[in-house]
C-alpha cells in the first residue's frame, strides 16, 4: 500500500484520477508500462467505514465530469453496502450455527453424559463384585449395564436423526407426520397427530424450530414418561397453538421448576420457543401425564 498511485490514493482514502501522460519515460509503474493513459481510483465504503477501492483504466485520455464522478462514487457506496450486507448475512449464519451447536451440546450433556456416568458406576460395582467373588451380585449388574448401553445408543441415534432433520420441501405438517410415525414405530407408543392448519405459512427457520421442539418433547416422553399414548394437536389459523400430551407417570411441576437447571431438554425447548417469539408451558401432575403447550399469537406471528 502506497508504493503506486492507486495504493497511495487508497491509503489516503481519496478519489483520484491520474493522467499518466505527465509521467516521465523512466517511470516504472506497471500500468504506465502497459500503455494505460488514465487511471482512476474510487473508494468502496459503507457507514463511514472504508472497505476497499476499485479502478478504471483507460488506454485513451479520459476526463470525468462532475456527474460521472458522482455516479462512480455512488457505485462505490452501493458496492460497500452490498459487501457489508454479505458480511452481516455470514455473521448471522455463523451465530445460528453456533447457537445450534450449543443446543446439541446441551442435549449431549443431558443424555449421553448422564448415561455414561450411570454406566461408570455400574462398572465399578461389577468390578467390586468380581473381586469379592460375589458372582450372583455381578450377574444382577450385567442386565443393568446392557440396558444402560442400549439407552445411550438410542440417545445417540436419536440426536443424530434429529440433528439431520430437514423439512420435507418446507412442509411442516408432513415433517411432523414423519416424526410422529418414526417415534411410534421405534417406541411402540400409540401416537395420534391431529392438525387443523389453514394459516399463513411460517418462515422456514420457524418451522424448523417447531419441528425440533416436537422432537425434544417426544424424546423426553420416551426417556421419562413411561407412557402408552401420546396426542399431538396442532391448530394453525388466526393464532398458532401446538399441544403434546402423554398419559405417563407425570411429575410434580413445583419440583421441576426448582430443579430447572438439571432438565436440559426442557431448557432447550424454551430456548427454541424464544427464538420464534412463542411461549412454551409444561404442565403435569404426578400420575396424570404431562402436557407441553406452544403458543404463537397472531401479533407476534406478523412481527416474525
Amino acid at each position: 500500500m502506497g508504493e503506486c498511485l492507486c495504493g497511495a490514493a487508497a491509503a489516503h482514502k481519496l478519489t483520484v484520477v491520474h493522467d499518466l501522460r505527465q509521467m516521465d519515460e523512466t517511470n516504472t509503474m506497471q500500468c504506465h508500462r502497459e500503455g494505460f493513459v488514465t487511471v482512476s481510483v474510487f473508494h468502496i465504503h459503507a457507514h463511514e467505514q472504508h472497505l476497499g477501492f476499485f479502478n478504471l483504466h483507460f488506454r485513451q485520455p479520459k476526463i470525468f465530469d462532475r456527474r460521472e464522478v458522482a455516479l462512480l462514487e455512488t457505485l462505490g457506496q452501493l458496492l460497500g453496502i452490498a459487501i457489508e450486507n454479505m458480511r452481516l448475512a455470514n455473521r448471522e449464519r455463523e451465530m445460528a450455527v453456533s447457537e445450534e451447536r450449543n443446543l446439541v451440546a446441551q442435549g449431549l450433556h443431558d443424555s449421553i453424559a448422564q448415561g455414561l456416568t450411570f454406566l461408570n458406576l455400574q462398572v465399578q460395582m461389577l468390578d467390586d463384585s468380581l473381586q469379592n467373588g460375589n458372582l450372583d451380585e455381578a450377574a444382577e449388574i450385567v442386565p443393568a449395564l446392557q440396558a444402560g448401553v442400549q439407552e445411550s445408543y438410542d440417545d445417540v441415534r436419536e440426536l443424530l436423526v434429529n440433528f439431520r432433520s430437514r423439512l420435507a420441501e418446507g412442509d411442516l405438517i408432513a415433517s411432523l407426520e414423519n416424526t410422529v410415525a418414526k417415534f411410534e414405530r421405534q417406541t411402540g407408543i400409540a401416537t395420534e397427530f391431529i392438525a387443523d392448519a389453514d394459516g399463513a405459512p411460517f418462515p422456514r427457520e420457524q418451522q424448523l424450530q417447531v419441528l425440533f421442539i416436537v422432537q425434544e418433547a417426544l424424546s423426553n416422553i420416551r426417556k421419562h414418561a413411561m407412557a402408552t399414548k401420546v396426542e399431538i394437536r396442532l391448530t394453525d389459523r388466526h393464532h398458532f397453538a401446538l399441544t403434546i400430551h402423554d398419559n405417563g407417570v407425570g411429575f410434580d411441576a413445583a419440583i421441576l421448576r426448582s430443579q430447572s437447571e438439571r432438565h436440559v431438554g426442557l431448557n432447550i425447548m424454551h430456548e427454541r420457543a424464544q427464538r420464534i417469539h412463542a411461549s412454551l408451558a409444561v404442565t403435569s401432575e404426578t400420575g396424570n401425564g404431562a402436557t407441553v403447550t406452544l403458543n404463537l399469537p397472531y401479533e407476534q406471528r406478523l412481527a416474525a
